[in-house]
């Protein structure tokens, strides 16, 4: 069930969450176990209530909500997803076949780059294409990883009309509502050193905790993106 479940992700486009949500899972299972008294092996489970009454307790409002969160809510996540595979996997939609080899030329999509490295390359190569109307900010692009009161933000923009700011936060996995404080952290030090520039912030990740989405409600300065990845395949 573990290689059905990674498969079923991969076919979703998540390979950031294939690589770490079945590994997870077996963890949940021994700290479920240990908690509880009862031996727990959820990967043996067939019964879809039951996994969702586990899923339940890792929530933000469950008796396991503080295992949940850890790893940027990786344990929590990683259950909620598996409770959604089961659902399509009974139901004959479980998207959960062996993947085969790209052919040529083939378009693959993901959701997760590997190192936020990565996908802050790759965004700075495409500012234009990808936020109309900004240039990096700074003449030399003094922007990517711009330093501000001993904190850097990953990539900072501005208008190219109005001088407006944007500071950017990349998170390759999954982003929560502790994201949040540091992106408002941002913007609070870039209002004293600009005070007379707007400035707003956006959060791009792999994937939206909801927990983060809850935060993002008291304010519009901030908004949130996911990010897919094209790879093209060329002959060698």
């Amino acid at each position: 069930m573990i290689q059905k479940f990674r498969n079923w992700l991969i076919n979703r486009g998540n390979l950031g969450a294939a690589q770490s949500y079945p590994g997870a899972i077996n963890r949940i299972s021994t700290h479920y176990s240990e908690n509880t008294g009862e031996i727990t092996d959820i990967y043996s489970l067939r019964d879809i209530d039951a996994v969702n009454e586990i899923a339940r307790k890792y929530r933000q409002d469950g008796i396991y909500s503080n295992y949940g969160y850890e790893g940027n809510g990786l344990y929590r996540n990683a259950i909620a997803r598996y409770s959604e595979f089961l659902t399509d996997y009974f139901a004959g939609n479980d998207l959960s076949e062996e993947i085969l080899p790209p052919t040529e030329n083939e378009n693959v999509m993901c959701n997760n780059f590997t190192y936020e490295k990565d996908l802050k390359f790759s965004l700075c190569n495409q500012i234009s294409t990808l936020f109309p109307g900004y240039k990096i900010f700074g003449e030399n692009k003094e922007g990517i990883e711009y330093s501000i009161e001993g904190k850097r933000i990953d990539v900072l923009l501005e208008n190219i009309t109005s001088g407006s700011l944007l500071a950017i936060e990349l998170k390759s996995g999954v982003a929560d509502f502790r994201v949040f404080g540091q992106i408002a952290m941002y913007l609070g030090l870039l209002k004293k050193q600009f005070p007379d520039r707007k400035s707003e912030g956006v959060i791009i990740s792999g994937e939206v905790d909801e927990s983060l989405r809850n935060a993002c409600l008291i304010t519009e300065a901030v908004s949130l993106k996911t990010y897919r990845m094209t790879l093209n395949l060329e002959n060698a």
